[in-house]
């Protein structure tokens, strides 16, 4: 299936209504976080939980890419995503919105590189693994992981890397399927 080559009305709708349950989602994930944080500061796990958390705030992109299959979905559901996370009081406010901006640009590098007309494991995977590597190079210096040691960046790293695969990848596929089964999208399977 070919993509599309213009946003529709349609397409406009999908994102935002994509966008809108995001930024609510991500609301909820920015309290998971705060509650993770504090139980696992104790032991010395603090750094780790953020980018355990990761791939819940970079689900939106891939999402939105494959319900409308349009360049820019994935970057706009996530910006504005991350827009409505910090209006609805999102812990991490405006920061909130670079994130958004990073995961964004990471994903539709990953979709680009297939020229935007694939579908598939492949495109998921290769745009977690490009929104990982964006996001985590962000970190560096948004967020300071400049001043950490080797071992921990690279543990930080791969930690990211599994969470953004397992929900951008897994659970994107899950949902993607099952909102195929709804009857709401027309011939828009996995490839």
């Amino acid at each position: 299936m070919a993509i599309n080559s213009r946003w529709h009305l349609q397409s406009v709708i999908e994102v935002a209504i994509i966008s809108i349950f995001l930024g609510g989602f991500f609301v909820f994930s920015d309290w998971l976080y705060t509650l993770v944080y504090g139980l696992v500061t104790p032991l010395g796990l603090a750094p780790f939980v953020g980018d355990a958390l990761f791939g819940l705030w970079c689900m939106g992109g891939s999402l939105a890419f494959m319900v409308v299959r349009l360049p820019g979905a994935a970057l706009i559901s996530e910006i504005v995503g991350a827009l409505l996370e910090s209006m609805f009081g999102g812990t991490f406010g405006i920061v909130a919105l670079f994130a958004g901006f990073f995961q964004g640009i990471g994903t539709e590098l990953g979709f680009a590189t297939f020229k935007y007309k694939k579908f598939n494991f492949a495109s998921l995977t290769l745009a977690a693994v490009l929104s990982t590597i964006v996001t985590f190079t962000s970190a560096l210096f948004i967020h300071g992981y400049i001043h950490f040691q080797l071992g921990l960046l690279l543990g930080l790293f791969i930690t990211r890397l599994v969470s953004n695969l397992i929900f951008s990848v897994g659970v994107v596929t899950l949902v993607y399927k099952l909102f195929g089964r709804t009857g709401l999208s027309t011939d828009r399977r996995m490839k």
